[in-house]
């Protein structure tokens, strides 16, 4: 029997490598051939060629976030489901093939036509992986210019010399993207290219005072209601019986056009003025929950927490998301908190067992280093393994630790102009105290793996 498969997860960082390395070692052991297709963040690799697709017995999505070309499988055995379950047991799922896999019908699809289903959820992860490598760019170039060309004045840093000037402005430019690209890969992901124009569009629309009439854009809530509106409303004209004469022109000329329109129109009569006044509010919030020590560390504390509840699912990444928009809305301190947090769970595991190599199985240690090292370049879901194995003890250590790295952050008001996390971005001068902000993940690290370590000496015989 032959499988073949495809995996994605938001970020295409981890979970996307380690669901095709899980279904590859499964299909192994149960002496299946094998092909899986990574849609990662170095882009598509392993690519399945048509003959891959036609000698398939079964076809396995595993992702997060919609998956490109899915039409090539139409009229083969596909089965879809979240990336964990893959990861936790892939042998089960690849045996269960046969009960969970239902042929997908249809033909090859246009830019006009229905692409698959999703969730808001996925929309909203979707629209977010591609709106992060926009901030990042933002983020770092604003922190070279302001910490090598910035000078210190009465009313903030002041970048002089046309270099860091020119830097900074390229930095502004990358965070004004930021804000059409979450739109439109929303609405990407749920309507097909048809709805990027529209979305886009209404996305700068929202953001952009001037033209709704207020005193404040709508921000990312607003990017957010113009990318769903744009999606779900392309989905519905594509719906429409029109003539077959008009149907090359729908997705590059009516469809955009009445999309735009239509969105635009209700952003500036309708809802613009309200979003507007809630950004403001939720702004005004954050400046008092950061300002005051109290706040601080409780909005630090739950921030912190969510990062490890579900390690890059949807709790998650709301929390990195919240995150993320604050950093442009002049609130980088929220991002300190989330990127304090976001390393301690493979950090914490990693060091529980090098501290006791006697409480872990040799293929637990193996796991626990390339969690350490995964922790120091910010990615969360090194801790994945462990959790998985045994949730009831290790979830409980990790949120306790990532939310006592995000409450000292906060405390201690760590900045982060970069939406990632871990120690790495504290080397690149994402944060305004490297020491601080490494002493919080220090300190989130050891309480996470002490709990660990507790819990282990309870429940485990010593080898």
């Amino acid at each position: 029997m032959k499988i073949i498969g495809v995996t994605k997860c938001p970020t295409g960082i981890a979970h996307t490598y380690m669901a095709a390395e899980k279904i590859e070692k499964a299909c192994q052991k149960l002496g299946y051939e094998c092909k899986v297709e990574t849609q990662g963040s170095q882009g598509t690799e392993h690519t399945l060629t048509p003959a891959d697709i036609a000698s398939a017995d079964y076809v396995l999505i595993a992702a997060d976030v919609a998956i490109d070309n899915k039409e090539r499988f139409n009229g083969k055995m596909v089965s879809e489901m979240q990336i964990k379950p893959v990861i936790k047991d892939a042998e089960g799922v690849i045996k269960a093939l046969p009960q969970t896999s239902a042929k997908q019908a249809g033909k090859a699809m246009s830019g006009s036509e229905e692409v698959e289903k999703v969730s808001p959820m996925k929309a909203l992860t979707n629209g977010a992986s591609h709106m992060i490598p926009f901030v990042v760019v933002g983020g770092l170039f604003i922190a070279l210019a302001l910490s090598l060309g910035g000078t210190a004045t009465d009313t903030g840093m002041q970048v002089s010399g046309r270099f860091w000037q020119c830097m900074n402005d390229i930095g502004a430019l990358a965070f004004g993207l930021m804000y059409p690209i979450l739109a439109g890969y929303i609405a990407y992901s749920i309507a097909g290219r048809a709805a990027l124009a529209p979305a886009m569009i209404s996305a700068q629309v929202s953001v952009t005072p001037s033209i709704l009439g207020t005193t404040a854009g709508t921000g990312f809530l607003g990017c957010i209601v113009a990318g769903f509106a744009a999606g779900y409303l392309v989905k519905w004209i594509n719906t429409w019986p029109v003539p077959k004469a008009l149907k090359p022109i729908m997705p590059i000329f009516v469809i955009p056009l009445i999309g735009t329109g239509v969105i635009s129109a209700a952003f500036i009569l309708i809802l613009g003025a309200p979003i507007a006044w809630l950004m403001n509010a939720l702004n005004a919030a954050l400046a008092y929950l950061s300002g005051n020590t109290s706040t601080a560390i409780l909005l630090g504390l739950v921030l912190g927490a969510m990062v490890a509840v579900d390690m890059g699912g949807p709790v998650n990444k709301v929390a990195f998301l919240f995150g993320t928009a604050e950093i442009a809305a002049g609130h980088p301190e929220v991002m300190g908190a989330v990127a304090a947090a976001i390393p301690v769970p493979p950090l914490a595991v990693g060091l529980a067992t090098f501290l006791a190599r006697d409480l872990f199985e040799e293929e637990e240690k193996a796991s626990g280093l390339s969690a350490f090292l995964m922790g120091l370049i910010g990615i969360t879901e090194g801790a994945i393994p462990f959790a998985s194995a045994d949730p009831k003890h290790i979830l409980p250590s990790i949120i306790i630790g990532s939310g006592v790295a995000g409450a000292l952050a906060s405390v201690f008001g760590i900045t982060d102009v970069v939406p990632h996390g871990g120690p790495i971005v504290g080397v690149l001068g994402a944060t305004n105290n490297l020491l601080l902000f490494l002493l919080c993940i220090a300190i989130g690290t050891v309480v996470a793996a002490a709990l660990i370590l507790f819990f282990r000496k309870k429940t485990h015989k010593v080898h």
